[in-house]
């Protein structure tokens, strides 16, 4: 049996089902590079640990600025 390995790469539409956001405000995250995006081709991509390190950025702390 082989083991399930995680994608690496997303699609806008991909992450947009995946971080639970509105496409409005995803397209706008990745056009301003707030989250790093690839164009692979003519298909706009967007890495695993890209995104991760973004949410991690982004985590709520209480008591802290975000």
């Amino acid at each position: 049996m082989e083991a399930k390995t995680e994608k690496e790469w997303f699609t806008t539409d991909e992450l947009i089902r995946w971080l639970g956001l509105g496409r409005t405000k995803t397209y706008e995250l990745v056009r301003s590079g707030e989250i790093p995006s690839y164009m692979i081709g003519r298909v706009r991509r967007i890495r695993r640990q890209d995104i991760e390190a973004w949410l991690e950025k982004n985590r709520y702390q209480p008591g802290g600025e975000r």
